[in-house]
């Protein structure tokens, strides 16, 4: 039903942590995707509700046969698997060599993600370049969310990025996604960290707002990571992305009827051509 895409503007500021995060609490049935074209590495460190490893050659890469015959739901669904709690996941290309299979068909992956259907998805795209093939995703997202530092350069990033995104899609006649952002800084310092970013970005005009602040919490990313044993849902990392997720819908509408999305109206046959 709705496609929510998750990027950096430079380096690595928790986008995949966040995506992760929020795909857990999200309120509805949801899918991880993981689509950095410059590899992924989740498959790694996570594990099946078995407690077997994942299968690194199920998903993105052996999708990308089926991509060239046509995409549908079902498809997609047949290369997915499952975390603890039953969460599904799109596994990711596990190097950029890899990327080069996709070729054309982002566009049409856009598509049948963001088509009418039970589960959203919440797309880990990794860093947003101009020359990034997952661009091409955009114009079916109902939200981009930008993950930032609280850093004056990495607000500067993610103003230029935002603005550049809104500007080359529009030029070219395609939607335009609203575009927010998700500030990582202490809880401590969330209202500061807010203002600061608001005011850095309401300065350019750039047409972005700040979406929430995602708590700085490295004990929990690692063990949502898989890289270290403990409960997260009550650490403060979770609490904050779970605030966030409660007030997506009410600031950018996300969970409306799926036609109100372009990608929605898009026929499914001719999304698989």
């Amino acid at each position: 039903m709705s496609l929510i895409v998750i990027a950096s503007a430079k380096g690595a500021p928790g986008a995949s942590t966040t995506a992760l995060a929020m795909a857990g609490v999200w309120p509805r049935q949801s899918l991880l995707a993981e689509l950095d074209p410059l590899g992924s590495d989740l498959v790694y460190r996570q594990v099946a509700p078995t407690g077997e490893v994942l299968d690194p050659n199920r998903g993105m890469f052996s999708m990308a046969l089926a991509a060239r015959g046509g995409l549908t739901p079902d498809v997609i669904r047949e290369h997915t698997q499952h975390l603890p709690g039953d969460q599904e996941i799109l596994v990711g290309l596990s190097r950029p060599e890899q990327g080069a299979a996709w070729g054309a068909h982002w566009d049409r992956l856009g598509r049948v993600l963001a088509a009418p259907g039970s589960t959203d998805v919440i797309a880990d795209i990794g860093r947003l370049y101009p020359d990034a093939p997952t661009m091409a995703l955009l114009p079916h997202a109902s939200l981009v969310l930008l993950v930032a530092r609280t850093t004056a350069e990495d607000l500067a990033h993610v103003r230029a990025r935002a603005t550049a995104v809104h500007q080359r899609l529009a030029a070219a006649g395609r939607r335009v996604a609203p575009v927010g952002v998700l500030l990582v800084a202490p809880l401590r310092q969330q209202t500061q960290a807010a203002d600061a970013a608001i005011r850095v970005l309401a300065g350019s005009g750039a047409p972005v707002q700040v979406a929430g602040v995602v708590a700085f919490d490295p004990r929990a990313a690692e063990q949502l990571a898989g890289r270290r044993r403990g409960r997260t849902h009550k650490t403060q990392l979770v609490g904050s992305v779970r605030t966030i997720v409660a007030n997506l819908e009410k600031r950018f509408g996300i969970g409306q009827a799926a036609e109100e999305s372009v990608s929605a109206r898009e026929d499914l046959e001719g999304a698989a051509r």
